[in-house]
């Protein structure tokens, strides 16, 4: 299969001239004179169970956040002894919750997905290669206006609240955070006075700006640019191991350490896409691929509790590219599983939980810890009351933020995102038809 994908000195054959019209690759309908490509008009172009992955990937990483500030940690034991004989003694997710930040990982590997399947498409199908501007103008639609607004809101709050502080600090800060290069500086991305979660936009941001390029890339020297992210990211994550162990929290997400996980998933679009043309489905290959899925899972939980055996971060970095690989096997294995492992990602819910999982993901931990700092649930004295065990509290509390934050999210999605989406993409076909 490799063999096939990587064919001839100048990486894959394009048909006919590359590239002759403003960078567009030649169209396999025009090659075959008219006739609809089978393969591209197959494969679909949305995949739907990649939607119920983002959502509980955004959701365990969202759990992680939320036990920081209320300490509850779900653990269920069996009433039973009968179930100990089916290796079962109760449900304890706790390795989850207070490892959840993990699937971060999983959320860039999915955004590389997202991003490169346009042009994998192209390399594998013929299909026109995606155009440069044409991509950089939805990733800004798409991120940019609920991402500066958030920022202009967070100013807001610092005002009302007296906390606002216009030293020279807060401005390298501010132009960080609006040229989404906060991760690169130690000093705004452990100190930002604004979200500490919206390290992950930025770095995905970063990535945004390079995709078009490492495309160009992949599909000239597949082989080579593999190698070199593979090798970047690894080689990155061993100096700051090595070098920087003692500062592992100001360098252990720097936006090199993820090139590998980009790799992976660029990889993985062009497996997905290999085996949709060439596998044929049946119940043996839905059982093998739901059996390597759950595999994984369990690979990813025998992951997760090594976490606990050592410094966090610093066992988190060493397993980056591992973690990026089970990751991706289970994103690879999951399309062609059983209908009922599917149902569970790619259903009304998730879909939903999926469109607003962007503005529920900015505002989780900013509403969870404003929340605390204002006593929302009301608490008195100075100790608070998830280090007394006051558990009526932390539950009031646990239940209060998740719902705000969704319904902040949702006002947020459906108030702002979609209506400035939509108003952009408007005035950039207006553009676009006066040229």
């Amino acid at each position: 299969m490799w063999g096939s994908l990587c064919r001839g000195r100048k990486g894959w054959r394009l048909p006919a001239a590359e590239a002759p019209r403003g960078g567009m690759g030649v169209n396999r309908q025009e090659r075959n004179g008219g006739k609809v490509d089978s393969d591209s008009t197959r494969i679909e172009r949305h995949i739907d169970v990649l939607d119920g992955v983002r959502a509980v990937a955004v959701g365990l990483v969202a759990w992680f956040h939320f036990w920081q500030q209320s300490w509850i940690t779900p653990k269920i034991t069996f009433p039973t002894n009968i179930t100990k004989y089916f290796g079962l003694t109760g449900i304890n997710l706790e390795g989850f919750v207070r490892y959840g930040f993990v699937f971060v990982d999983m959320l860039i590997l999915i955004s590389a997905f997202c991003n490169f399947y346009p042009y994998a498409r192209s390399i594998l199908l013929q299909e026109p290669w995606p155009d440069t501007k044409d991509f950089y103008r939805k990733r800004a639609i798409r991120i940019l206006p609920s991402y500066y607004f958030f920022l202009l809101m967070s100013v807001v709050i610092m005002i009302a609240e007296g906390t606002f502080v216009a030293d020279g600090f807060f401005w390298k800060d501010l132009l960080a955070h609006l040229t989404c290069t906060g991760p690169l500086f130690p000093d705004t991305y452990l100190g930002s006075r604004f979200n500490l979660a919206l390290w992950t936009v930025q770095i995905e941001v970063l990535y945004y700006l390079l995709m078009p390029w490492i495309a160009r890339l992949f599909r000239r020297w597949p082989v080579l640019t593999t190698i070199g992210l593979w090798g970047g990211g690894i080689v990155s994550a061993n100096y700051i191991l090595y070098e920087k162990g003692d500062m592992i929290r100001a360098y252990g997400n720097q936006m090199a350490t993820f090139a590998g996980c980009y790799a992976n998933g660029m990889l993985l679009c062009l497996l997905y896409i290999t085996l949709r043309r060439s596998l044929t489905e049946n119940r043996y290959t839905r059982l093998a691929a739901t059996g390597a899925a759950f595999c994984c899972v369990l690979h990813l939980s025998r992951m997760m509790r090594q976490l606990g055996a050592g410094e966090l971060q610093l066992v988190q970095l060493g397993q980056r590219f591992e973690l990026s690989l089970v990751f991706s096997v289970f994103l690879l294995t999951l399309p062609f599983a059983c209908r009922g492992l599917k149902v569970l990602f790619a259903n009304g819910a998730m879909r939903l939980l999926a469109g607003i999982s962007y503005n529920f993901y900015m505002w989780h931990q900013y509403i969870a810890v404003k929340c605390k700092e204002w006593r929302i649930p009301y608490w008195e004295g100075e100790t608070p009351p998830n280090m007394t065990g006051d558990k009526v509290w932390m539950w009031k509390y646990q239940v209060l933020i998740v719902l705000f934050s969704l319904a902040v999210a949702f006002v947020l999605t459906y108030g702002l995102e979609r209506p400035v989406s939509i108003a952009m993409k408007k005035r950039a076909g207006k553009n676009n038809t006066r040229l």
